[in-house]
């Protein structure tokens, strides 16, 4: 008889808006065990008309039960899933992961609702865990677990170092109802989500990168990566990938290696969304981006972050605004859409007000930059945040000295991030940042910049098959986009109910 694992991918964004991408953290840790032979039943709300019911049927005679969560609204979302199996399972193990419970793994294991907690990458860490508790075996020797003992003692077991994905089985894709994850992209109507490699060696003070993986990387080999690809393709009618590393554009010869594989097997596939860091892409030599764009590289995901080289340097980021706008010059050359983030916001003062003003200088500084490179290309989508710390990042005790609250328990964590449906009566925990400094950011990043984008109708309205309705939200498209290019000319972000409006039908019609 084979064993159950049930495993569970929350809302993510909000109970109103779906997060359709394939729940790869939830599939990576399944390779393993869909090898050995265990039933996997992956649960997600896309999947699920309701997941919460769906999990509890689901989790009788399971070995336990695994929930994925970023911060945010999947925290809330998943101790509602989990509050509903332990009512109805109470001796049932509740195993946590993903990059909230990675990034706290102590403080998320002191929950009730958690009885273990899987560190960053979970692929050889969850297979041991799922053997030891099937046999009733001790968990003192798995690393990268946090659990409680049986009087209820939080316990942490040392790290476990990365391990190479050769290692590992392909993506057992098959778990899911693939078709329901197949979304349109700018570069195609077939594609898929997919990674190729687990981390990143660069220091950004920024990122949890560092506290989750410090500062490693591993990936498949090209070659392999080339097969998984070319499988994926023929499977399930694919046109396109969605490649969402960390970094994937780490070294030029594993990049050359890729994309020569694409070519060489014909696999006539374009690949997008492909995160990578300004200064390495910008040194490629002209031949491994020509053999990029005949392997069919259609965009590419940057963090720019900043328009002004000083605050670059702080963040060590370890890149110039030259290196972006060299890049965006080599991506308009080779037609190539940008994905762009830029990050605004740092607590650089012990005075508020002095704050105050560093964050204006940032935000135009930024403007400043983002300009220069819609005259370059205007095929870009820009994002813009603030920066919020988490516990053990830089800045982080400087934040609270200036007033940050932080939560102390995992539930409230679902709270912590700015929510984009609450624009109206945004809670801003940054206390060195205005109230309308928070909302230009949020309302630039999510509107004014969607509509900037010249791919966003299409991208929103590809399976609408209706041409009444199309036609109707063209016009409300325009509508709107005239408004964003009006405020963005004129930098004018005052009585924003054109946001208020565009957010509100943002949040119910799961457009934009």
């Amino acid at each position: 008889m084979k064993k159950k694992i049930v495993l569970i991918q929350p809302h993510g964004h909000s109970a109103t808006r779906l997060y359709f991408g394939a729940p790869l953290a939830l599939l990576g840790i399944s390779r393993i065990l869909d090898k050995e032979g265990y039933e996997i039943k992956i649960i997600t709300a896309v999947t699920h008309k309701n997941h919460l019911e769906a999990a509890v049927k689901e989790s009788k005679d399971a070995i336990c039960i695994g929930i994925t969560a970023l911060t945010g609204y999947s925290i809330y979302d998943g101790l509602l899933i989990a509050r509903a199996v332990r009512r109805k399972y109470p001796k049932l193990p509740i195993v946590w992961g993903g990059w909230h419970p990675s990034i706290l793994p102590v403080e998320t294991a002191k929950d009730e609702l958690v009885d273990i907690v899987v560190k960053g990458q979970g692929e050889r860490t969850f297979a041991e865990l799922v053997h030891a508790l099937e046999k009733g075996k001790t968990l003192k020797n798995i690393l990268g677990i946090v659990y409680k003992d049986k009087n209820g003692k939080v316990i942490e077991n040392p790290d476990r170092p990365l391990e190479s994905l050769d290692n590992f089985p392909p993506i057992p894709y098959h778990l899911i109802d693939v078709e329901k994850f197949i979304s349109p992209q700018e570069y195609g109507d077939r594609s898929l989500a997919y990674y190729t490699s687990y981390g990143c060696p660069h220091r950004c003070l920024f990122c949890v990168e560092q506290i989750v993986n410090k500062r490693h990387w591993v990936g498949l080999s090209a070659e392999k990566a080339v097969d998984e690809i070319t499988e994926l393709k023929k499977k399930y009618n694919l046109d396109s990938i969605q490649i969402i590393d960390s970094n994937f554009f780490i070294g030029e010869e594993r990049t050359r290696k890729f994309a020569r594989g694409l070519i060489d097997k014909r696999v006539n596939i374009k690949w997008g969304n492909v995160n990578g860091r300004t200064r390495q892409m910008s040194q490629y030599s002209d031949e491994t981006w020509r053999l990029m764009k005949e392997s069919g590289l259609e965009c590419v995901f940057i963090g720019a972050e900043s328009g002004d080289n000083e605050t670059l340097e702080y963040m060590q980021k370890d890149i110039t605004i030259e290196d972006t706008l060299k890049l965006t010059k080599l991506c308009a050359k080779y037609d190539i859409k940008i994905l762009s983030s830029f990050l605004v916001g740092f607590p650089r003062s012990s005075s508020p007000k002095a704050c105050y003003k560093t964050v204006e200088k940032e935000i135009k500084a930024s403007f400043k930059l983002i300009e220069k490179m819609f005259k370059i290309y205007p095929r870009i989508r820009m994002m813009f945040s603030l920066y919020l710390p988490y516990p053990s990042t830089a800045l982080f005790k400087q934040s609270q000295e200036l007033g940050l609250e932080i939560p102390n328990k995992f539930i409230d964590w679902n709270e912590y991030l700015i929510a984009a449906e609450d624009a109206t009566k945004m809670k801003v925990r940054q206390k060195w940042v205005t109230k309308e400094q928070a909302r230009r950011t949020l309302m630039t990043s999510i509107y004014i910049f969607f509509f900037l984008d010249p791919d966003s109708f299409r991208l929103v309205t590809v399976k609408i098959k209706n041409k009444l309705m199309k036609a109707f939200l063209f016009l409300g498209f325009q509508f709107f986009k005239a408004l964003a290019i009006f405020r963005w000319k004129r930098k004018f972000f005052k009585l924003p109910l054109d946001f208020y409006a565009y957010n509100f039908l943002r949040k119910y019609s799961q457009l934009g």
